[in-house]
This record gives structure tokens, C-alpha cells and sequence, in this order.
């Protein structure tokens, strides 16, 4: 196969850019928020009777072992786009999710996010007149 023509590469680049930043970014965030603001905010709803300690240890892991794996595939794609596409992959890939970061940060920190999330994940099994409680008096 030949070398790619230069609209080629231009068009891997811009999708390689894009989807370093909305998609590659966000799901690393979200992995290592898994294991931090997450797991903090769960271990203070056991802590306020909101839901079970039995609950988190059943869902959390599944949950963090789901963005781990996640985020190991969406970067493994996004490398093997970046060395097929060198040396601008590196440039494109790289910025791109350097940007990302910095634009989605807030998903490993402590705020209204961490709250829906948690929300999301726990729907079924916590006390939501507590929840609500916690949350109209904490945000």
C-alpha cells in the first residue's frame, strides 16, 4: 500500500485531534476520578447512611475495572493512529489530548458532576430523600 496523499493525512489528523480530545481524554479523566473523588464521595454516602457499604463494594469496582479497560482501548487506538500517522500524528494525538485535559478537569474534581454520577451508578440503591438532603445542603 502507498504512502497516504497529504488530504489523507490531513483528515486522520483531524479526527485523530478530535478524538483524542472529546473521547480519549474524558474516559482517562473519568478512570482516574473512578479512584479518587468518586470513591471518596461514595465512602462519605456510606458514611451518611445514603446507601449501604455492601452496595459500593458490589458496584464500585465493576465500575472502575469497566474505566480502566475502557481507557486503556481508547488509547491504545489513539497511539497506533498516532504512529501510523508520524511524526504529525504525535503532534495532533498529543496536543489534542493535552487539551482535552486541561478542558475536562473538572471530572476529577469534587463538584455537581461527581454528584450526578454518583446518582447515576447508585439510582437503585440509595435513600434519595438523604441523597437530596446531602446534596441541597453540601452544593
Amino acid at each position: 500500500m502507498g504512502k497516504m496523499s497529504d488530504f489523507a493525512v490531513l483528515m486522520v489528523s483531524v479526527v485523530e485531534a478530535m478524538f483524542a480530545f472529546f473521547v480519549v481524554a474524558p474516559c482517562i479523566l473519568n478512570a482516574v476520578s473512578l479512584f479518587g473523588v468518586q470513591k471518596r464521595f461514595a465512602n462519605v454516602m456510606v458514611d451518611e447512611g445514603i446507601v449501604t457499604r455492601d452496595i459500593v463494594k458490589l458496584l464500585h469496582p465493576k465500575k472502575q475495572i469497566a474505566g480502566v479497560l475502557i481507557s486503556v482501548v481508547v488509547l491504545g487506538v489513539l497511539v497506533a493512529t498516532c504512529i501510523k500517522t508520524a511524526p504529525m500524528g504525535y503532534l495532533c494525538g498529543g496536543v489534542a489530548l493535552v487539551a482535552g485535559f486541561l478542558k475536562y478537569r473538572r471530572i476529577t474534581q469534587y463538584n455537581s458532576l461527581t454528584v450526578k454520577r454518583f446518582r447515576n451508578t447508585y439510582k437503585d440503591h440509595l435513600d434519595s430523600t438523604k441523597f437530596n438532603k446531602y446534596v441541597n445542603s453540601q452544593f
